[in-house]
C-alpha cells in the first residue's frame, strides 16, 4: 500500500510540475543585430544569457550569416531542440523553439526582408522585419502579413512579433518636434530614407495592426515608454519604440506579463533590447 501512495504522490508531483511549466510559457523576441555581430564571444554570452531566460520560443531578426544547419546547431546550444530560418542572404528572420515547428512557411516576395509563418505549440506565429527607409514599403508589408493572419480561424492563438521599424501614436508623446526635426535631416542627406509621412510621423503601420484586432503585448502591463532601440552601447537621445509583439483577443485571455528586457547584457550585444512575453496557455 505505501509503495501505491508513494507512486501516485510522484506522479501527482510529476503532473504538477508538468503544468506549472505550461502556465509559464515565454516567447521572446530579438533584433540580435547581424547575428550577433557573427562574433563568437558575443554569441556564447548570449547563449549563457538565453539559458537564464529559458524562453519556449524566440523569434530573431537580423540571423545574418546563419544556415539552416547552423541555426539548429545553436539553438541546441540553449536547449531549443527545433530551428528554422527564412533564408540565408541578406538580414533572415529566424525562429527557434522547444517545440515542433510546423507547416512553415518563409515569405521573401514583397517583403523588403522577410517574414516566417508556423504553428508552435498550437500558436500561429508570425516573425518580421519590415523596412528600414521606407513607410510606403511598411504599409504594403503589414498588409501582407495582416491578409495571411486573417486566414487563421478566429478561435484560435496568433502572434505577430518582430521588428516593425514603425513608430506607434501611444509613444506619441516622445516622438516631439526635435526627433522630427532630426528624422528630416536624414532624409535631406540620404534620399533612399522615406520615413516620414509628409513631414509628420507615420502611425499608420501599427494602426493597421490595431485596426485588424490585435494588442500590442507589452501596452497591456506598462502605459509608460518603454524604448525597444537604442541600446546603451548604441545610444542616442532619441530612444523609440518599434520592437512588438502583437496578440489576438484569443491570447489577450492568456498573457501573464509583458516586458522589455534591460540588463547589462542587453546593453551591450545588440543595438535593440529584447522583448518577453509570458503566457499561461493551458
Amino acid at each position: 500500500m505505501k509503495t501505491k501512495i508513494i507512486g501516485g504522490l510522484f506522479f501527482a508531483l510529476l503532473l504538477s510540475l508538468n503544468l506549472s511549466a505550461q502556465t509559464n510559457f515565454k516567447v521572446l523576441s530579438y533584433n540580435v543585430l547581424k547575428g550577433l555581430q557573427g562574433d563568437s564571444a558575443t554569441q556564447n554570452e548570449y547563449v549563457k544569457w538565453v539559458r537564464n531566460i529559458d524562453p519556449d520560443i524566440i523569434a530573431y531578426q537580423e540571423m545574418n550569416n546563419f544556415t539552416p544547419e547552423s541555426i539548429e546547431q545553436f539553438a541546441a546550444r540553449y536547449g531549443h531542440s527545433y530551428a528554422v530560418i527564412s533564408k540565408t542572404d541578406g538580414f533572415p528572420v529566424a525562429l527557434s523553439s522547444k517545440y515542433p515547428i510546423v507547416n512553415v512557411q518563409k515569405v521573401v516576395d514583397n517583403m523588403w526582408h522577410a517574414y516566417l509563418y508556423a504553428n508552435i505549440n498550437n500558436v500561429h506565429v508570425f516573425v518580421i522585419h519590415f523596412s528600414p527607409f521606407s513607410y510606403q514599403k511598411r504599409q504594403a508589408e503589414v498588409k501582407e502579413v495582416l491578409a495571411r493572419a486573417a486566414l487563421v480561424p478566429k478561435n484560435e492563438k496568433v502572434m505577430i512579433m518582430g521588428d516593425f521599424n514603425s513608430l506607434s501614436d501611444d509613444d506619441a508623446a516622445m516622438y516631439n518636434e526635435e526627433f522630427i526635426l532630426s528624422q528630416k535631416e536624414k532624409e535631406e542627406k540620404q534620399s533612399h530614407i522615406r520615413n516620414l509621412n509628409n513631414g509628420k510621423i507615420d502611425y499608420t503601420v501599427v494602426g493597421a495592426v490595431k485596426e485588424a484586432g490585435y494588442k500590442d503585448a507589452l501596452r497591456l502591463f506598462h502605459t509608460d515608454f518603454q524604448k525597444s532601440c537604442p541600446t546603451r552601447k548604441y545610444g542616442s537621445k532619441f530612444p523609440k519604440r518599434i520592437d512588438y509583439m502583437w496578440i489576438n483577443p484569443k491570447l489577450v485571455k492568456s498573457v501573464k506579463a509583458a516586458n522589455i528586457i534591460y540588463d547589462d547584457v542587453t546593453d551591450r550585444i545588440s543595438d535593440h533590447y529584447p522583448v518577453l512575453v509570458t503566457f499561461d496557455l493551458q
